[in-house]
């Protein structure tokens, strides 16, 4: 009897026949792997499945909104009736989630079901006849060894999130957890075993050896929060041998949008050692535009009309009274220097789509589609709530000034008291221009080789070689400011400005809205400090660990809670 395979793309389940006495049912979600498999095409199909699932479980909603929105950078603000959502958003930044929270179960299962994909299609590797259809031995051995890759990468989640998690590679066997240093060492074996086999220009948006490479400089970067064990030495000879070029050839792009707008106007990020490649209403980053940006973004930044949610934006720099808060952390658009591009509003500056700054703030005008770009200064954007027939100003505040002085003005700056402009919006991602022909074609870089900098400068920080990490900092920090101002904020040029809390900040500003924060946080031994409308974290439970879901426990009897607080 032939082997079923099993398809987790589509899963229609019936179909009714013509005939009134006919009822049999028509399963479409299993076909024969002979079937399935007909040549090198549906073989690439089935491998490209758990990335394009990859995509999703990175970009798309649970993942990062547990690294996102858990600190200090962003939140979701209730804006007048809309936002509130049973108070996850509250939950989530003020760090009272429990095991029933949406976002926690979203992110436990989302990679078991990539890790799922990838086990199917490496079963059925080791028992099809692939060289009957024209696939070699050598291309199943590349094929396997890029999954493997991949699986690790869903793996960099659990053991984030969890620590004790089930080892899987296979689907037929529910499995108990293993010690996060069991699981650490599974995915560290695991990359070190196919790292040579893995190809040093891989295609687009798919594993090869640098970026396996990287995967290992994040879990030993990480190694002391995960596994107890410091493995600053080994993240350091690992990062500089991708620095050195020995997994490939990347470079630091010299344009500070270039690692977001890779493959814009035909030019692929010199940077980027794994990126998602997109193309609009097929594979993009629309969650990242519709949740961030506000109702009437479409007629501001030159966007496809679509169901824009106005959700996420930076948490407030400044109180009701316009002034900085004194909080250390959080304050992200403060935190960037005037004179930093990055800081500046976003804006379409000619007719080929190119942009500046990272920010929507301030008053906001229609994209100019009389010249093609910029804005329209004639035609004010207005609101489409609190501020209905006024022109809608983007504010580093949360507060619901439109009612000042009576009405909920005098609740104050919270999560629940934000209206349709409050918070910075944030532009990095583009989408780029739809006149220009852009719209939504920018990759997104999972991996940059700047993240390979920094870490291997946080290395030589924290063993005291302060002037190494300045040198490695500021050869990505370059490109942020213009020449003439470079000396006032290089790191080199002003070595005591490099300190815990800079460093801090300057992970914050490189990596803002990458799903870097919360680690990086957990890290630095910060997660559990007080920023904008968030107290201290209590000590009664473990909160830099997420608990085990409870959907989780109860469909796995060998589950168990392993997160302190949460039994």
């Amino acid at each position: 009897m032939k082997k079923i395979k099993i398809l987790y793309l589509f899963l229609v389940s019936v179909v009714l026949m013509p005939s009134c006495t006919d009822l049999t049912e028509e399963a479409f979600s299993v076909i024969p792997t002979d079937k399935y498999y007909t040549d090198k095409n549906s073989v690439n199909a089935a491998v490209m499945r758990p990335y394009e699932h990859g995509h999703w479980c990175g970009w798309d909603g649970d993942r990062w909104y547990l690294q996102e929105l858990t600190a200090d950078q962003f939140v979701w603000t209730q804006k007048g009736k809309h936002g509130w959502d049973d108070g996850q958003w509250v939950r989530l930044h003020s760090h009272t989630w429990d095991n029933l929270q949406g976002q926690i179960y979203g992110s436990w299962t989302g990679p078991y079901q990539g890790i799922g994909y990838i086990n199917n299609t490496l079963n059925d590797f080791k028992t099809f006849d692939f060289n009957a259809i024209g696939v070699t031995d050598q291309e199943i051995a590349a094929y396997s060894a890029e999954l493997r890759a991949l699986r690790v990468w869903y793996y960099t989640f659990l053991i984030d999130f969890f620590r004790h998690v089930p080892i899987s590679e296979d689907n037929l066997t529910i499995k108990g957890q293993s010690s996060p240093q069991e699981v650490f060492t599974y995915m560290e074996n695991e990359i070190k075993e196919i790292l040579p086999t893995l190809s040093k220009e891989p295609a687009i948006g798919r594993f090869g050896q640098a970026s396996a490479a990287s995967l290992l400089v994040r879990m030993y970067l990480n190694a002391k929060v995960w596994i107890g064990i410091d493995r600053y030495s080994d993240c350091a000879t690992m990062a500089q041998e991708i620095i050195d070029g020995k997994y490939g050839a990347y470079t630091i792009d010299t344009d500070y949008r270039g690692p977001f707008q890779s493959f814009y106007n035909g030019r692929r990020s010199p940077e980027n050692i794994f990126e998602w490649p997109h193309a609009n209403n097929i594979y993009d980053a629309g969650w990242l535009y519709d949740a961030f940006h506000h109702y009437k973004t479409q007629y501001i930044m030159d966007t496809q009309s679509r169901g824009t949610w106005n959700g996420v934006h930076l948490a407030p720099s400044r109180d009701l009274d316009g002034n900085i808060y004194d909080y250390t952390l959080g304050k992200p658009y403060e935190k960037f220097a005037d004179g930093d591009y990055r800081k500046q509003n976003y804006e379409i500056i000619d007719k080929d789509g190119n942009t500046k700054g990272f920010f929507l703030i301030g008053p906001q005008y229609e994209f100019d589609h009389t010249n093609g770009f910029g804005y329209d200064k004639s035609k004010p954007v207005a609101g489409a709530e609190e501020w209905t027939g006024q022109q809608l100003v983007f504010v580093d505040q949360v507060g619901r000034f439109s009612e000042k002085p009576d009405g909920r003005w005098s609740e104050g700056s919270h999560v629940t008291t934000g209206e349709e402009n409050s918070g910075v919006r944030l532009a990095k991602f583009g989408p780029l221009s739809l006149t220009a022909g852009k719209y939504m074609n920018n990759s997104i870089a999972e991996i940059r080789l700047a993240e390979i900098y920094y870490s291997l400068a946080e290395c030589k920080y924290r063993a005291g070689d302060k002037a190494g990490a300045a040198k490695l900092l500021d050869a990505v920090r370059k490109r942020n400011y213009p020449d003439s101002e470079w000396s006032k904020y290089s790191y080199v040029t002003n070595l005591s400005k490099l300190t815990d809390q800079e460093f801090i900040d300057e992970l914050g500003r490189e990596f803002l809205g990458e799903r870097h924060r919360r680690t990086d946080l957990v890290r630095w031994e910060r997660f559990s400090d007080a920023w904008w409308d968030k107290g201290i974290d209590k000590t009664d439970k473990d909160y830099e660990i997420f608990p085990i879901p409870s959907r989780a426990l109860s469909s796995n009897p060998l589950l168990k809670q392993t997160t302190r607080g949460w039994e």
